[in-house]
């Protein structure tokens, strides 16, 4: 006569043998591998930031920021509340609610509500890149040129610093108040 209950309980017990082999298998091999974390949020950071730029003797740009985000291993920083002086004749001012530095090539990018201040001149935009070896800004987006007896509107935009030249890439229209 056979015995079901001693034949399932060798089964049962052969199952667990080799899945127990199988897990202890898996586990040394993996363990042999020498897996390294990485942890994705690793940064430092930094409050009150204030970076001066100089060429030759003369100072070309300041740089503030409430904080800065220094993520490891990245060519960029992360900056909150930020102010941009850029020593140019006229003396050009940027601030914006974000943006980001890129270490390498000295682009900065400015989000969130930005606002240029040069003279009696106010420029709004949402975002604009500032870059810093050619002294060039552009955006995409909607712009506004506010000033005293003028308002002028458009999609896009490309200035050249050195020669003060402005380009609105499309979509102008302009207001002038004659008085």
């Amino acid at each position: 006569m056979i015995d079901y209950r001693m034949t399932i309980r060798k089964y049962v017990t052969a199952m667990a043998a080799i899945l127990a082999t199988c897990a202890l298998l898996i586990f040394t091999y993996y363990k042999e591998q020498k897996i390294k974390l990485h942890p994705v949020f690793k940064t430092s950071t930094m409050q009150n930031l204030h970076l001066i730029h100089r060429e030759d003797s003369a100072i070309k740009w300041e740089l503030t920021a409430t904080e800065a985000v220094f993520p490891i291993g990245e060519k960029e920083i992360f900056l909150t509340s930020l102010g941009l002086k850029i020593n140019n004749t006229p003396e050009i001012r940027l601030t914006s609610g974000s943006g980001i530095y890129e270490i390498e090539n000295g682009n900065i990018l400015l989000n969130k509500s930005v606002e240029m201040n040069m003279k009696d001149h106010r420029f709004l935009t949402d975002t604009l890149k500032w870059n810093s070896k050619d002294n060039l800004i552009s955006t995409d987006d909607d712009i506004k040129f506010i000033g005293k007896d003028f308002i002028i509107e458009g999609t896009g935009l490309s200035a050249t610093l050195k020669q003060q030249k402005i380009h609105i890439l499309k979509n102008v229209k302009a207001t002038f108040n004659i008085t």
